[in-house]
């Protein structure tokens, strides 16, 4: 009998993952999982072809799986690579197989080029290698794929749209194991309501274990297959709503939450079975980003760090940004070898968040801190208008991604003593995020030199932003604009009137529209 074989004869399946209900206003479509079954007298093993199957760009990813009862050892060591080449264009992607339990080992596929995929397994367990199958991706216009960069702006890649990643600090996995309605609750107030683009989610020894936050020489070290369900959960509803999560892998030394406390150390053995795990069964999954943790200078170096990046995206078959920030207040990096530039910064102001990206201008930038209003008399923390305040200017500097407070209510929530408070003008936080959803883009360029603002635009002076702080009107010179263009001003009510620009454009209360006509140095009256 061949041992892929399940009870009922059946021993191979295809899944492909969808959700469905209204998630935050967005919909989605859940697929049952759907049992491709075979003859086991006529499929002998290293030698099965799947069924053919169908999937759409990025997302859902699409799932296979295997029984394979003869293994021997650690499960989690069992390793399956899975390659997978585009028939139009020849491009590869390696992922690798990972166990999840009862004798069962899965592999996972997203699309990121349209038309057919053929696949072939490899492996020293002959129940898991030789196999083989062809996967047919169509297209899903609106997706936003996985989070890459163009320059030093973060972007989409199923849209290539820039945005600036600002995140809600949200528990650890073990809030939302077998909880989905808390996820949904989560995405609806903090991503729907505020207007964050994602959560921020650490994970420390959870990976271990969903109930110890810390590592422990004697506790286990295997993957814990119900953290990584509520990962993928979490991911995949964030991602369906158009966000980001950003995961922390590792805490400090204080909290004991970090691979300096497995027998084996940074990069041992442990480490690199979870690496491994991480990357196979996350890889494929579209939607999240990585900090290595925090405080990182007390616990681990420069080329530590540099090796755990290299194995991580040698394995993942798809790239997530991953990054590890540095010292505190400083523009140093532990390893220049990262994904993004991640420092920890404490209230960095508009030139500071400049300096940031003119720093490392080939990467995408990100001030790594917890940004919280607390009631601790720290003096890092926000207050609401500071917080409103660093929206913007990061904003405006170029776009630099940054942690914000925790609004969830759960004391443990993001692994803190006492969650940061509720924001009490959530309305200044989606303002925020609906001025800039359309008007970032991904070419513009800082252009102080036009105005008294704040000012970004693009090459072609098709589009301009201004900002500026405390003021009744904004100078701008608008002589190379290219014809005339609308206008639109928030934060703000009343009316208002441009005046000087060979014609006016007047604005109609908050978030009202206006038009710029010809060309010269204007004075925007702002609306009182």
């Amino acid at each position: 009998m061949n041992k892929r074989n399940l009870n009922n004869g059946n021993g191979l399946t295809f899944f492909n993952k969808k959700f469905f209900g209204m998630l935050a206003g967005f919909t989605m479509i859940v697929l049952v999982a759907m049992m491709i079954a075979r003859n086991a007298s006529t499929a002998s093993s290293g030698s099965y072809t799947f069924p053919n199957q169908a999937t759409t760009q990025w997302s859902p990813y699409s799932e296979w799986s295997v029984q394979n009862p003869s293994y021997s050892g650690n499960p989690f060591d069992v390793e399956a690579a899975v390659s997978f080449v585009h028939s139009s264009t020849g491009e590869t992607r390696t992922t690798h197989m990972f166990y999840d339990g009862n004798d069962t080992w899965k592999f996972r596929f997203a699309g990121t080029q349209l038309g057919d995929w053929t696949f072939t397994t490899s492996s020293a367990d002959p129940e898991l290698n030789g196999l083989s199958g062809l996967v047919s991706v169509s297209p899903n216009p609106g997706d936003t794929g996985f989070v890459t960069n163009i320059g030093n702006k973060w972007v989409h890649s199923g849209t290539n749209e820039a945005f600036i990643p600002q995140y809600a600090m949200a528990a650890g996995p073990h809030y939302y194991f077998n909880n989905a309605a808390e996820i949904d609750a989560g995405i609806q107030t903090f991503m729907v309501d505020h207007g964050f683009t994602g959560l921020h989610v650490p994970v420390y020894c959870r990976w271990f274990d969903i109930d110890r936050a810390q590592c422990s020489p004697n506790g286990s070290t295997d993957p814990d297959l119900r953290t990584f369900q509520s990962l993928e959960l979490l991911i995949t509803k964030v991602h369906a709503a158009g966000g980001v999560v950003h995961l922390w892998a590792w805490a400090d030394n204080t909290d004991k939450g970090n691979p300096t406390y497995l027998p084996g150390g940074i990069n041992g053995a442990e480490d690199l079975r979870l690496q491994r795990y991480i990357a196979a069964r996350l890889g494929p999954i579209p939607g999240w980003t990585m900090g290595y943790g925090f405080d990182l200078p007390e616990w681990a170096t420069g080329s530590q760090i540099t090796v755990w990046h290299d194995n991580m995206q040698s394995q993942m078959g798809w790239d997530h940004y991953l990054g590890a920030r540095g010292a505190k207040n400083r523009l140093t990096q532990m390893s220049e070898e990262l994904d993004y530039a991640g420092y920890e910064q404490h209230k960095p102001d508009y030139d500071m968040y400049v300096t940031t990206i003119e720093t490392r201008p080939s990467k995408p930038s990100f001030s790594e801190d917890r940004f919280r209003i607390r009631d601790e008399g720290r003096a890092k923390d926000y207050t609401m208008e500071e917080t409103r305040q660093g929206l913007w200017r990061s904003a405006m500097a170029g776009g630099v991604a940054n942690i914000w407070g925790n609004l969830l209510g759960a004391l443990d929530a993001n692994e803190g003593v006492v969650p940061s408070n509720p924001y009490p003008n959530p309305e200044w936080i989606k303002t925020n995020s609906r001025f800039f959803a359309d008007r970032f883009l991904v070419n513009m360029v800082r252009c102080n030199e036009l105005s008294s603002a704040y000012c970004l635009k693009v090459p072609a002076n098709t589009h301009y932003l201004f900002y500026q702080e405390n003021t009744a009107s904004i100078q701008m010179d608008l002589s190379g604009m290219a014809g005339a263009l609308n206008a639109v001003a928030v934060g703000c009510g009343g009316t208002g009137v441009f005046v000087g620009c060979g014609g006016k454009g007047v604005f109609v209360g908050c978030g009202g529209a206006g038009v710029l006509v010809g060309a010269g140095s204007v004075t925007a009256k702002l609306p009182t």
